[in-house]
């Protein structure tokens, strides 16, 4: 999906920024799915490797990270944080709450409506691909803690 992968390139390049380098067996493919963030936990937790916080392309992979991480012992927030992106309704009522990065709804929907009527009125179709920035906002709950707090 070209969402999920501008998501995972957002990730990478907000990495470089803050100095850090992304380990590569530490980035898996779900299929944002629930059972996709089941799978995709096990992986990632596979052969000892040992991760502190999972940010998953959605918040339904997230809420499967978070099953999985309940299966295996592993206390959310306590031994690993998990961060979604959507903020759909459901992630407020997840156990602990889901910290997910919101999008504005309403902002998504004025611009696709103004690319389609664009692409409407246009006498040719574009052969060229568009993109719109929409504004994000992170929205702090229980599924995440900072690292030095940890026991």
């Amino acid at each position: 999906m070209k969402t999920a992968t501008a998501r995972e390139q957002a990730f990478l390049q907000s990495m470089k920024e803050t100095g850090l380098r992304p380990d590569p067996y530490l980035i898996v493919e779900g299929d944002h799915t629930l059972e996709g963030g089941h799978r995709a936990c096990s992986e990632l937790l596979s052969g000892g490797r040992k991760a502190t916080a999972v940010v998953c392309s959605n918040d339904l992979t997230a809420m499967g990270v978070m099953k999985r991480s309940h299966e295996l012992g592993i206390q959310i927030p306590k031994d690993l944080s998990v961060i979604g992106f959507d903020d759909i309704r459901l992630a407020q009522f997840t156990l602990p709450p889901l910290t997910t990065v919101q999008m504005s709804q309403s902002e998504l929907a004025c611009l696709a409506f103004n690319s389609l009527i664009t692409e409407a009125e246009r006498k040719e179709p574009s052969m060229k691909s568009a993109e719109y920035g929409l504004k994000t906002s992170l929205v702090l709950r229980k599924s995440t803690s900072i690292i030095g707090s940890r026991s």
